[in-house]
């Protein structure tokens, strides 16, 4: 799906609440060092395709967008959202190219939960972090970090540093850390 992102005045705030009651949401294009752009984003586009990706993996998935004629790549940056009605209130994007090297929080997802030992034994399963952060090139980037959790046992434990990472991903996080674990 593609995201046309359209020229933002900067002004005053009763601007910024006229984009939100057309549907539209305000955001920031930012290109590596450069001063970031303000933009508007369609909200129905952005919420369609939010409703298409997995749960949680919103920091790895690559947007197609186009502004000012140029189609690239983005990714969100940081997103914020209203505190009471949960409404994406700004995005700020940034443009990436495959060369650029990027840190984002991949999301650690769990496969056989429905076969895991330790759960059979009578214990819990426990998601302690649900993401580990790297610095990774836009171009091996993965969705998500896949754990298969069938043959954790009752009192063990699925750690960092027992996630399989390629050469060009980076830690930036500490491998000690317990990612799942089976307890009573």
């Amino acid at each position: 799906m593609k995201l046309k992102l359209i020229d933002r005045k900067l002004g005053k705030k009763s601007e910024l609440g006229r984009i939100r009651r057309e549907g539209n949401i305000s955001a920031a294009l930012h290109v590596h060092s450069e001063n970031s752009t303000p933009v508007i984003i369609d909200g129905s586009v952005f919420d369609a395709h939010i409703r298409s990706i997995p749960k949680g993996s919103l920091s790895t998935n690559l947007f197609d967008a186009e502004y000012g004629g140029e189609k690239f790549k983005a990714l969100v940056k940081e997103i914020f959202y209203d505190k009471i009605t949960y409404d994406v209130l700004h995005i700020d994007l940034m443009k990436v190219t495959d060369n650029d090297v990027v840190t984002v929080h991949v999301p650690v997802i769990c496969k056989g939960e429905d076969t895991c030992l330790g759960v059979t034994q009578g214990g819990q399963l426990k998601k302690v972090k649900r993401s580990v952060k790297i610095s990774v090139k836009v171009s091996d980037m993965p969705e998500a970090f896949f754990v298969d959790v069938s043959n954790v046992k009752l009192g063990e434990s699925i750690r960092v540093r027992d996630i399989e990472l390629s050469n060009s991903m980076k830690l930036r996080i500490d491998k000690k850390i317990i990612l799942i674990a089976v307890s009573k």
